[in-house]
């Protein structure tokens, strides 16, 4: 049998416990896919970023998360437009750490990022590196969350 941690967040409608991240890599991602799929499933958001950089024009199109897969140390949720419409995309996340579910979904750490053809990945503790069909670069990551869903 498993010990889960939780860690508390400030008392607010919204807030949610979210495991500790001090628990075995894949323990953790099945913890967060849990919490996803009992929060965060039919959500509609408009905004995709990586570290900050937006990969979808922000709110030109709505999402919803359809399914969440834990799969070693990597989540996987998969995306559909809002009409429902059109076809499935996967956003995969390697090594996530720090998920809050309380305005959008952030995760605050990430080693790497995959929407499709665009992906980012952590490159040292300051500086993330992505690579669009616009291009590729490196960016200071100053202190943005590897990735955020949101309005």
């Amino acid at each position: 049998m498993f010990t889960f941690h939780e860690l508390k967040l400030p008392s607010r409608p919204e807030s949610v416990s979210m495991p500790a991240d001090d628990l075995s890599p894949s323990i953790l991602i099945e913890q967060y896919a849990q919490q996803l799929r009992g929060q965060w499933l039919h959500r509609s958001f408009g905004d995709i970023r990586f570290w900050g950089f937006a990969v979808v024009r922000p709110n030109d199109q709505s999402f919803v998360v359809v399914s969440v897969q834990a799969e070693g140390d990597r989540l996987d949720l998969r995306l559909v437009h809002e009409s429902r419409q059109g076809h499935e995309t996967v956003l995969s996340i390697w090594s996530p750490r720090g998920l809050q579910l309380a305005s959008g979904l952030v995760v605050a750490r990430a080693a790497r990022l995959v929407l499709g053809d665009c992906e980012a990945w952590s490159e040292d503790d300051a500086h993330y590196r992505i690579r669009t069909p616009r291009g590729e670069g490196s960016f200071p990551m100053e202190s943005t969350p590897a990735l955020r869903l949101g309005c």
